[in-house]
This record gives structure tokens, C-alpha cells and sequence, in this order.
């Protein structure tokens, strides 16, 4: 039941991105498996440039191995993740999906206004993005003032210039004892 719901979503998106489709349809037929632990799924791309979820025992064409934590990266966009990600097979029938899939957008305000009507689905979506943007903004204000009283009011957290000053003085404390171990051993053989 749940891989044919995964299915028409997948196509829905895709329906809603028409220019995913084009950069799909060299690879139909093509399958790749999505290893993230505890879970597996494989998508087989379509001769329409569609997405299907496909069966358990196919061999897959690639396979993408990620884990859950870098799973999150990535759907938070963070560019650095990617190069973690790693990939065996056709590697570039995995990326081409892979950069179909974090490119993908969600029309959900045209989906909501086929129930609710334009105008409430305006009005929601507007809403809905703005609480966001209010959380995000709100969720940063918190970050820094929790940074700024665990370095200033209860030291938990180091400042860098700190760190840095701290590697500095370990640095000539080592070249001091290297100088100190050579003179004692210069010592010693007179």
C-alpha cells in the first residue's frame, strides 16, 4: 500500500516539474537502490521520464549509501554533504537523480487550492511561509544568544580567539621543551 502512494506522489512531482522529465528519460528502465538505515528503496525511472517504486528482488543499476544524518544534510541543502554521499554503479544515472530529487518543488499552494480554493490557498501558503521564515529567524536568535551565554556568562563553550591562543602557547611550549631535551642530551655527552 505504501509504495503505490510513494509512486503517485513521485509522479505528481514530477508532473509538477515538467523539466525533471527531460533530464530522466536517457535512463528509463534504469533502476537505483536508496540504502539508508534501517531502510532500502529503489526507483525505476519510466519511458514517460516518470518514477516508480520498484520491486524488492530487481537488480539495481546504481545504488546510493547514505546514512540517516547525512540524509537530513542533504534535504537541508548542505552543499558539503553531497561529497559524502557514496554511490556504486551507473554513477551518473545516481546523480542525475539525485539532483532531480533535490531540485524538486512542491506546488503544494496549487494542490491546496483545488480543495480550499485560490484564495485560501494563497492566504495559507503566505502564512505557512512566514511562520517559516519566522521559526528559521527565531531558531538563529536562540542559537547565538545560547552561544553568547555559554561563552560569556557560564564558559562551557570556548571563543576561538581563545582556542587559538591556547594552540599558540602549546606550540612554543613544545618548541621549548624540544630545545630543553636537546641541551640536556648536549649536556649529558660532554
Amino acid at each position: 500500500m505504501f509504495k503505490p502512494l510513494l509512486s503517485r506522489l513521485l509522479n505528481h512531482l514530477i508532473t509538477q516539474n515538467q523539466w525533471a522529465r527531460a533530464h530522466l528519460l536517457p535512463f528509463s528502465g534504469k533502476t537505483v537502490q536508496f540504502n539508508i538505515p534501517p531502510a532500502n528503496a529503489s526507483l525505476t525511472i519510466l519511458e514517460d521520464g516518470g518514477l516508480a517504486m520498484a520491486g524488492e528482488t530487481l537488480n539495481a543499476d546504481a545504488s546510493i549509501h547514505l546514512s540517516p544524518s547525512l540524509a537530513l544534510r542533504l534535504i537541508a541543502k548542505d552543499t558539503d554533504a553531497m561529497s559524502q554521499v557514496r554511490i556504486e554503479g551507473d554513477t551518473e544515472l545516481a546523480k542525475t537523480l539525485a539532483k532531480v530529487l533535490q531540485n524538486i518543488k512542491w506546488d503544494y499552494e496549487e494542490d491546496l487550492s483545488k480543495v480550499v480554493g485560490d484564495i485560501s490557498a494563497n492566504k495559507a501558503s503566505t502564512f505557512a511561509k512566514n511562520t517559516a521564515q519566522e521559526i528559521r529567524q527565531q531558531s538563529v536568535n536562540f542559537a547565538e544568544m545560547a552561544v553568547e551565554y555559554w561563552q560569556e556568562e557560564n564558559p562551557l563553550i570556548a571563543k576561538k580567539r581563545h582556542v587559538e591562543d591556547f594552540v599558540q602557547k602549546v606550540d612554543v611550549l613544545r618548541d621549548d621543551v624540544e630545545r630543553l631535551e636537546k641541551r640536556l642530551a648536549k649536556l649529558l655527552t660532554k
